[in-house]
């Protein structure tokens, strides 16, 4: 045997020593931190089954168990597909798996088990549960030698279990993962924390930090904390009932600046890029309205419930609320707020352009929920009567409510008892989505149609340079490779491209620079396409190239500038 091994094995024995039995008729889950940062996750199930088909039947699960998972053990195998399935061997009452801890960013909608600095970890109940009929099932964490396991936003230094009935286990097993409501059930949604952090008391709950995460990002976590919470429990008029946790991790694997979830019982994560920002104003900003924008889900989601099917609903309005907050407390100004609404506007028309929103596929499907569900709340708030502060007002429809928040409780709230024009949004099956906006809110929307040459905002600008690449790519390659520079494409090597080469770098696209005008190199590409001409591709190579006309023609996926209007700020009680 390895020293490797050798150590595994004594490991696993110790824990095989210390940790507590499954009782008669259940699945036992255990979770601990090995000493080497990794997550370790050992199963007992009952006497008699040795197949344990895990809950969650994602894609992300083969890279959970096919690339970060490894059996601790000679006790198990593990089959990806179908389904991940962990079957146990002969003379094995349980076993136990090592998950090396990492972060998968835009691959995980949750992510499984990521660092907490060199002492933590912090991992989602969902892609470790199996739901099996007949049988009860128990969660428990298993803190270690003064480290803390935090659970539902409660700390404690020994073993915490969480018990689940065999009615609780048949009633997800049914649902299969269908609904919410199954993964509640099986307390199959949820973050916990295991190991050694900072860790601060803060009103209501719990900070805990990697120490790598820089003191100017941190005092903007810890003071937005403070100062949201104690907002929202005036705009709602109720605070959390129970302890909450905050977990702040930086990393390299974080694309952008940050990423964040909050799941049930009150556990937040908060995940930075480790690299120091260059705009130290800018990234306070962003980071109370991140912090923002997720607390506002212990309500619009903890304390209060949204049709979870559908996440522009409660995404959106966490974001309309942390921009409302944010103007509230006096960290943003009118301008750059308003900046904000335009770049919602238009990425939502990119998503949805004509389609009804009534027909829209549940989930993140074809959708920019964000986006959208900020216009939505925006539009929404726009036709209710100012008889408060925008965050009171945004928080109104909240108060009081027992029945999850879905668009026809939207809809009543904006028109009223007389069906209106939210009302046809948001629930006519044949209501196209933008012209619903230029016939209804055209005294808070403004639509311009776009032309050749024209000044776009920053982030549009980028969208339909990158959309132009992108669909000539598709039609060369058949999928898309390359990176957006601030004056040409790098094109990566795909070997089922026809035309365009690995690191070729491509700087105009039919005699445009779609850099310095995105339209005119749209509408440049339409016309010659019209006119059967191929399209001229601009690059740093001493041969000319063209690209075959795709068919159809590309077409610009937008035909307007929206922008709020300069008098909707004073209809929402925000000035201009």
């Amino acid at each position: 045997m390895s020293q490797l091994k050798r150590g595994r094995a004594c490991l696993a024995l110790a824990w095989l020593t210390l940790a507590g039995a499954a009782s008669a008729g259940e699945l036992l889950i255990e979770q601990r931190m090995a000493d080497d940062g990794a997550l370790l996750v050992r199963y007992t199930p009952p006497e008699g089954v040795r197949e344990l088909p895990l809950f969650d039947r994602s894609q992300t699960m083969a890279i959970v168990w096919g690339e970060m998972a490894t059996p601790l053990d000679s006790c198990a195998t593990i089959t990806l597909k179908p389904r991940v399935t962990l079957q146990l061997n002969e003379g094995c009452t349980s076993a136990t798996f090592r998950i090396t801890p990492r972060v998968l960013s835009r691959r995980a909608t949750y992510e499984p088990a990521f660092a907490i600095g060199p002492s933590a970890v912090m991992s989602y109940t969902g892609y470790y549960a199996a739901a099996l009929p007949g049988h009860a099932l128990r969660w428990r964490w298993v803190p270690g030698d003064g480290a803390r396991a935090v659970v539902s936003g409660r700390v404690a230094t020994q073993a915490v279990d969480r018990a689940i009935t065999a009615e609780q286990v048949a009633f997800a097993a049914k649902d299969g993962g269908n609904t919410a409501a199954g993964w509640a059930a099986l307390a199959a949604n949820e973050y916990s924390f295991l190991g050694k952090a900072a860790q601060e008391s803060l009103p209501g709950g719990v900070l805990i930090y990697d120490g790598k995460l820089d003191a100017a990002r941190l005092e903007a976590v810890r003071s937005t904390l403070g100062s949201v919470t104690a907002r929202l429990a005036r705009a709602y008029g109720v605070m959390p009932a129970d302890a909450w946790a905050v977990v702040a991790s930086v990393s390299s694997a974080v694309r952008s600046t940050y990423h964040g979830d909050v799941t049930a019982g009150r556990m937040m994560s908060l995940r930075f890029n480790d690299t120091p920002p260059r705009d130290l104003t800018n990234a306070l900003r962003q980071t109370r309205w991140f912090v923002s924008h997720e607390v506002t889900h212990w309500w619009d989601t903890g304390v209060f419930r949204t049709d979870m099917d559908r996440p522009w609903i409660h995404e959106g309005h966490a974001d309309w609320m942390a921009g409302l907050l944010m103007l509230d407390a006096g960290q943003t100004d009118a301008a750059t707020w308003r900046a904000d609404m335009d770049t919602a506007l238009n990425n939502c028309q990119l998503a949805r352009r004509e389609r009804p929103v009534a027909t829209l596929p549940t989930g993140f499907n074809g959708d920019d929920p964000y986006a959208c569900g900020h216009v939505t709340w925006l539009l929404a708030q726009s036709l209710r009567p100012r008889d408060a502060a925008p965050v009171d007002i945004a928080a109104s429809l909240f108060r009081g409510s027992t029945a999850p928040i879905d668009a026809a409780a939207i809809a009543r709230w904006a028109d009223g008892p007389t069906p209106g024009a939210m009302r046809s949004l948001l629930l006519d099956p044949k209501q196209g989505w933008l012209s619903a906006l230029k016939r209804d809110w055209g005294d808070v929307i403004e639509a311009t149609e776009l032309k050749a040459g024209d000044t776009l905002p920053q982030p549009l600008r980028g969208r339909l340079t990158g959309a132009l690449m992108a669909e000539l790519m598709n039609a060369d390659c058949g999928r898309m490779g390359f990176w957006t520079n601030a004056d040409h494409f790098l094109i990566e090597a795909v070997p089922a491209c026809k035309t365009l080469r690995g690191d070729m770098r491509v700087r105009r696209i039919a005699g445009v620079s779609p850099f310095d005008d995105p339209v005119g190199a749209w509408l440049a590409v339409r016309a010659a396409c019209t006119a059967g001409q191929p399209i001229a591709l601009g690059t740093d190579g001493p041969e000319p190239t063209a690209l075959p006309c795709p068919s159809p023609a590309p077409d610009m996926p937008i035909r307007d500038l929206l922008r709020l209007r300069p008098q909707a700020m004073e209809r929402l009680g925000l000035g201009r």
